[in-house]
């Protein structure tokens, strides 16, 4: 509403001086459209601009050719984090811009027609456009560091390709290789990943179409260390586990549920979590919800169920 109410004052400075002022394509131009159709350019003399959409906006440095009344306005997208290019047609006798659209001339769905508003660019955006150069040199150094990151990372899952492979092939042949404590670590490398042995082993378990026997299961439960809550909640998440062993290991995830409730969380959604588990867990108010919603929207699933039957 604010902006709105900005742009409606500006367009009454537009309407008394518009006539004697030249027709340039530069000031503040608007569709003039109402809440989340309103679109606006401010474009300042010293380069920069902003385009303003729905509830969104963007300052970016923009260019203008004289020969094809065309304003490009380059923009870093903070969603894609790349660097995007918005063009617009300039029509110097109706001091208008029409967006232009790739594969389009123009665009022709309204309401992208932005009318001249005032040469007068409010003050505020005039001080973030001053502040727009160490932002934006900012952003694109933090862009680069993370690019660096990824690039790195990259880097050493090719390095540890083979290694990777040949933990899952051991796995596969013989599961009960994964109850070796070295793959159980929670140490991360330099670069945010678990080394590649244990990668192996947890993306192995992860992956329900390789089959692991209960007793496996069970025994890497009870062999794992209790704050190892990721693992945990992986291991919880096995279809072999039968009833009995949910209920057996019921008490040991209501243990750690403040610090981590994704393992009772596990337990509550996983299809042979016995009834009884899950009114217990439904009902307790000692937990966080984020362990006891599952169990609710379990049980009334299961209600449904029985009243379509």
């Amino acid at each position: 509403m604010h902006f709105l109410a900005l742009i409606a004052g500006l367009s009454l400075v537009g309407a008394t001086f518009a006539e004697d002022e030249p027709k340039t394509h530069l000031g503040v131009f608007s569709n003039e459209a109402e809440e989340f159709k309103i679109v606006t350019m401010m474009i300042h003399e010293g380069g920069l601009a902003y385009f303003h959409a729905a509830v969104s906006g963007q300052i970016g440095e923009w260019e203008f050719d004289e020969t094809s009344s065309t304003l490009s306005m380059e923009f870093l997208n903070p969603s894609t984090v790349e660097d995007q290019t918005l063009n617009l047609k300039f029509d110097q006798r109706t001091r208008s811009y029409d967006l232009i659209k790739p594969g389009k001339e123009v665009a022709d769905d309204p309401p992208y027609e932005l009318h001249f508003i005032s040469d007068e660019i409010p003050d505020r955006m005039i001080e973030a456009f001053k502040a727009y150069p160490a932002q934006i040199k900012k952003i694109r150094a933090q862009v680069a560091t993370e690019r660096e990151f990824e690039r790195r990372r990259e880097e050493q899952l090719k390095r540890e390709r083979p290694e990777y492979e040949r933990i899952v092939a051991k796995i596969k042949a013989e599961p009960r290789a994964a109850l070796a404590k070295e793959f159980h670590r929670k140490e991360l490398t330099e670069l945010g990943q678990y080394p590649a042995d244990v990668r192996a082993f947890r993306d192995t378990l992860a992956d329900h179409d390789v089959p692991f026997p209960e007793d496996i299961v069970i025994d890497l439960i009870e062999a794992v260390p209790d704050d190892h809550y990721l693992l945990l909640a992986l291991l919880f998440q096995r279809p072999e586990l039968t009833s009995k062993t949910l209920n057996r290991f019921y008490p040991k995830a209501l243990e750690c549920a403040h610090q981590y409730y994704g393992v009772l969380a596990n337990i509550a959604e996983h299809p042979n979590a016995p009834i009884e588990l899950l009114e217990d867990l439904a009902a307790r108010r000692d937990i966080p919800v984020g362990a006891t919603n599952p169990a609710q929207n379990r049980l009334e699933k299961i209600e449904r169920e029985k009243s379509n039957q």
